[in-house]
């Protein structure tokens, strides 16, 4: 705009020129002081043309560093953005809390944070050319006292800032190192917790599994007395009571387990809870049957029984017992009341009809008073007939599940599961039926019944 109004004016300096120097043709008298004044309008002119040219130079150089600047600007804002958030997400990581359980998860956040740290060189390299950027904006105002008013038109980002969290990330990384190395020893030792718990556990569960398998075959089969299995039996207790320190040592593996929070064990199927409820029932069981071969032992002495007539009638039981499960069934328990001659053609009809749910839960036991199972024959169809009575009225629910014991007094014994609510243990003898019901209560009571 200057130089198109100072163009404008180039008219107008010509004319006075010319004016000039018509007065000089025409022999002004005063032409001196008339050319000495339209050479100061000339060299004033000429001045002023000088000075604009050159103040037009001195803006288009400004305008080119500012132009160069704001590309700077411009550059660094598109640079330092990112890598700020790259900052921002790397102090996330670093400090973010993991929760890991096995070695694999712990060797993979090492592996990803080693790869991390394989970063760092080029994201150096990054920060140090984001802020040579800046040094160059900074030199460029410096050398040609370039006044630059405010900041960074393109970013709030400064350079200050960025050194800030590049420190700061700096002494994350060493921290997250050692962090990463406590998890991976605490995991180590984890895992060792987990194989020692495995290696006895894996021993040991087995073991009760096979002592419990030995007890009950030495308990079915039929070799030596009754002396020798028990002998056997009280052999086997006592290698079972001396298997305990290795119990309680796995109890005390179970116990670091707990301790250390370790929930999962990829390398066993047992649980402390399953060993504990394995070696309670071995225990049960083996004094059970010590207590069932004792009582035998007594019940045969008293009525003079035979190891051979033992022997037959355990084999006869064996026999019926299909299942090989110790105890007879419903159906099992029919067929060996008809091997023994017992017509129980009608007793089945009403066993199909009324007394299904009793029927159901029917069990019974081997007990050495099988033997004298013949001797009852005579009054067998009463007794059995009362039994379903008892069990048609006691196992009215079908969740209730009777259990009969034959006696040694000649008897059965009708024993409930569940108990509770449901009626006591019931004994049945045929020479109770004549009894009044005070005194059949009373010898119930003496049967512990």
């Amino acid at each position: 705009a200057f130089e198109s109004d100072l163009a404008a004016h180039q008219d107008r300096v010509e004319q006075i020129a010319a004016i000039a120097q018509e007065l000089n043709e025409l022999d002004y008298y005063d032409s001196p002081s008339v050319n000495a004044r339209c050479q100061r309008i000339c060299d004033q002119w000429d001045s002023l043309g000088a000075l604009s040219q050159k103040r037009n130079e001195a803006l288009q150089r400004t305008e080119k560093l500012l132009e160069t600047i704001d590309q700077l600007y411009l550059e660094f804002a598109k640079r330092a953005a990112p890598f700020n958030n790259w900052m921002e997400g790397a102090m996330e990581d670093l400090q973010d809390t993991f929760i890991v359980h096995t070695i694999e998860e712990i060797q993979g956040l090492s592996t990803a944070h080693e790869q991390f740290k394989a970063t760092l060189p080029e994201a150096d390299k990054e920060r140090m050319a984001i802020l040579g950027i800046h040094n160059e904006i900074a030199k460029i105002v410096q050398t040609y006292h370039v006044n630059m008013a405010g900041t960074n038109p393109y970013t709030t980002i400064n350079p200050q800032e960025i050194n800030a969290k590049w420190d700061k990330v700096r002494q994350l990384v060493p921290q997250r190192d050692q962090a990463l190395i406590e998890e991976h020893a605490r995991q180590q030792n984890n895992e060792r917790l987990r194989r020692q718990f495995a290696t006895q556990a894996n021993i040991i569960g087995p073991w009760i599994q096979n002592k419990m398998q030995e007890i009950g075959r030495i308990s079915i089969e039929m070799h030596g007395t009754l002396e020798d299995q028990l002998t056997h039996l009280r052999q086997y207790e006592k290698s079972i009571v001396n298997y305990k320190p290795k119990i309680d040592q796995l109890e005390g593996d179970h116990q670091l387990i707990q301790e250390a929070l370790i929930f999962d064990n990829k390398h066993t199927n047992y649980t402390m809870e399953h060993i504990r409820v394995g070696w309670e029932q071995l225990l049960t069981t083996i004094a059970r049957t010590i207590n069932e071969i004792e009582n035998q032992i007594l019940t045969r002495d008293a009525k003079g029984i035979s190891q051979e007539q033992l022997n037959e009638f355990r084999a006869s039981f064996n026999h019926f017992d299909r299942d090989h499960s110790g105890t007879l069934g419903a159906e099992e328990f029919k067929a060996c009341l008809i091997s023994l001659g017992f017509d129980i053609g009608n007793d089945a009809q009403v066993l199909n009809r009324s007394h299904t749910h009793a029927v159901r839960g029917l069990t019974v036991f081997f007990s050495p008073s099988f033997a004298l199972f013949p001797f009852i024959l005579p009054s067998l169809p009463f007794l059995f007939s009362s039994m379903l009575s008892c069990l048609t009225e006691c196992a009215s629910s079908s969740s209730l599940s009777c259990n009969v014991h034959i006696m040694d007094c000649c008897g059965f014994l009708l024993t409930f599961q569940p108990l509770s609510p449901h009626p006591p243990p019931i004994f049945l003898s045929p020479s109770w039926f004549c009894l009044s019901p005070a005194d059949l209560v009373e010898e119930n009571r003496n049967h512990g019944c």
